[in-house]
């Protein structure tokens, strides 16, 4: 059975006896003349500390002690002052019938109910201050015993979803006779831990009803027990199944098969979408986007989606050319990841064909030299553009065929404000040409702009 913890206010008495003695050899060891004491404010209000509206047995204390304190304006509590306990409705007493604020201000008492079901209230009264009422509401069962067999205990649902279902359990309690037994207490139990309960806050009406509720943040199988007026266990239990919500579901939105330049946005920025089992958006979902592939970059890569379920990155800048992924990611989220894909390629309506920026020049064998080529327009302004690849190849003189063997260095390069550089050598003496090719300017060629780009021929001695 689900309980408070035991009051402290039963060691008012004892402290009213220890505090009092000690406050008045204070003020007789320093004279009191120059002493400001709380209560040398005007009070301001009596507050309830505790006690109020609470459930009991008729003709029994209460649980839980009524407790005030007395304040003044500055809300320090204020010494000394006589507390009057007033049984207003039910029947019941006050014990004891008046009591004085300790050195804190707080005053207590003890509150038996009255003989019959219903509501009995109590004010506390303090002269020239005022009061404030306390209630309480005495269960009974009009003389009739509850029947432990004959009572029920049900749950609806009798299955609920981790952490946001809710099951209402409801007890009807009966005599030997099947009679329905109104006013009387019941408590709520349940197996198992995580359990949130809510007590009934009212004794049973007069079908011999009483309704609470229970929630757990744990799965499992709840098994709910109750107890009438505090001693009475009803034989049959309720079993709440307590599952594992569904997992939300992730999907791709927007922003999926886009192409932009190396370096460049895409257009859309990608966005995903999370709902629930029912298709019902889910907030407050963390999502991470990754770039994947391509070496791109997100703005905004750390998203949580919003009343609508969606996250949506700032942008997402694409990499190297050719394919750029970028992943969405959710934990426990069903459907993660999500994965969007683009393709980095460079415009090439402005790329008319390639040039020898520098073209090979007789040398040396085995000597180092540079060649430069450049994307240029038809106008043959250079093209700027960086990452495309650019390559070359090695002809002797009049053959249809290269013979790269001969020459050292690195024979692909990629362009850089729209020239690729190479440093390279020839190893074998003869009159030779150069060509260069490119791969990814499919639009001018399948190696680029046609006829090909040969240079002249040069000499190697």
């Amino acid at each position: 059975m689900q309980s408070n913890p035991a009051p402290e206010w039963y060691l008012l008495p004892l402290l009213r006896r220890l505090v009092r003695p000690a406050f008045a050899f204070a003020l007789g060891g320093c004279g009191g003349g120059d002493l400001v004491l709380p209560g040398d404010l005007e009070p301001a209000l009596i507050e309830v500390v505790q006690g109020n509206r609470q459930l009991g047995s008729a003709g029994s204390p209460l649980e839980h002690s009524l407790v005030v304190r007395l304040l003044d304006q500055a809300g320090n509590g204020i010494p000394d002052r006589q507390v009057t306990w007033l049984v207003s409705a039910g029947g019941g007493t006050a014990t004891p019938a008046t009591d004085t604020t300790n050195q804190a201000g707080f005053a207590s008492s003890e509150w038996t109910l009255g003989a019959a079901a219903g509501t009995n209230t109590l004010e506390a009264v303090i002269s020239n201050v005022g009061s404030v009422t306390f209630t309480a509401t005495a269960g009974g069962g009009g003389g009739s015993s509850p029947s432990v067999s004959r009572s029920t205990v049900s749950a609806d649902p009798t299955s609920i979803e981790v952490e946001s279902g809710i099951s209402t359990i409801r007890v009807t309690v009966r005599d030997a006779e099947g009679t329905p037994i109104p006013g009387a207490i019941v408590t709520l139990e349940a197996s198992g831990a995580g359990n949130t309960l809510t007590q009934p806050t009212e004794p049973t009406d007069g079908d011999g009803v009483a309704v609470g509720s229970l929630r757990s943040s744990v799965p499992g199988t709840k098994d709910v027990a109750a107890t009438v007026n505090g001693s009475i266990r009803i034989g049959q239990t309720a079993q709440v199944s307590v599952g594992g919500a569904p997992a939300p579901q992730m999907e791709l939105l927007e922003g999926d098969d886009q192409r932009a330049a190396p370096g460049a946005p895409v257009p859309i920025p990608p966005a995903v979408r999370v709902t629930n089992d029912l298709g019902q958006p889910v907030p407050g979902i963390e999502v991470t986007f990754v770039v994947t592939e391509g070496s791109g970059s997100v703005a905004g890569s750390s998203q949580t989606t919003d009343s609508e379920g969606i996250a949506r990155v700032d942008s997402w800048t694409l990499g190297s050319p050719g394919p750029n992924t970028l992943e969405a990611r959710a934990a426990g989220v069903s459907g993660s990841p999500v994965v969007f894909e683009a393709t980095a390629s460079f415009p090439t309506a402005e790329v008319h064909h390639l040039v020898f920026l520098v073209p090979p020049e007789d040398v040396e064998e085995g000597e180092r030299f540079s060649v430069a080529v450049a994307l240029v327009d038809v106008n043959g302004n250079v093209v700027p553009l960086s990452g495309i690849q650019i390559y070359v190849g090695l002809f002797p003189e009049g053959s249809p065929f290269p013979t790269n063997r001969w020459v050292e260095g690195e024979r692909f390069r990629d362009t850089e404000n729209g020239v690729a550089v190479f440093d390279l050598r020839i190893t074998r003496e003869g009159r030779w040409r150069m060509r260069a090719l490119t791969d990814e300017l499919p639009e001018l060629g399948p190696r680029g702009p046609e006829p090909y780009l040969f240079s002249d021929v040069f000499e190697v001695d």
